[in-house]
């Protein structure tokens, strides 16, 4: 049952169940999954950790394991973001300077 006691409307079980599946088969981030899916990430994660459990609950205890995952790993995720971005940035500093000394 989903909030009000009414069931999970079809086009959104639908959509649930696809989700979850590809989460599954592609270990993706719920952003990247959202992308795909023309949904907000929001979505996504309701999708995944309310709504599954009650279609599909098999789904759901191996979607949770990929989440529980995701959710260990983020801050290296987010530490290479910062890395990268910083390298980046110091890249285009130098081409800057390089240039003015022409």
């Amino acid at each position: 049952m989903v909030q009000g006691g009414g069931s999970v409307q079809g086009y959104i079980r639908e959509r649930t169940i696809k989700i979850g599946r590809c989460l599954v088969e592609t270990r993706h981030t719920v952003r990247a999954i959202a992308k795909e899916f023309g949904v907000s990430k929001s979505t996504v994660h309701k999708d995944l950790t309310e709504r599954l459990p009650e279609i599909n609950p098999d789904l759901a205890e191996q979607v949770k394991h990929i989440l529980e995952y995701h959710k260990s790993i983020r801050h290296l995720r987010g530490g290479e973001a910062t890395k990268i971005k910083y390298k980046k940035s110091a890249a285009q500093k130098q081409e800057m300077i390089a240039a003015g000394k022409r």
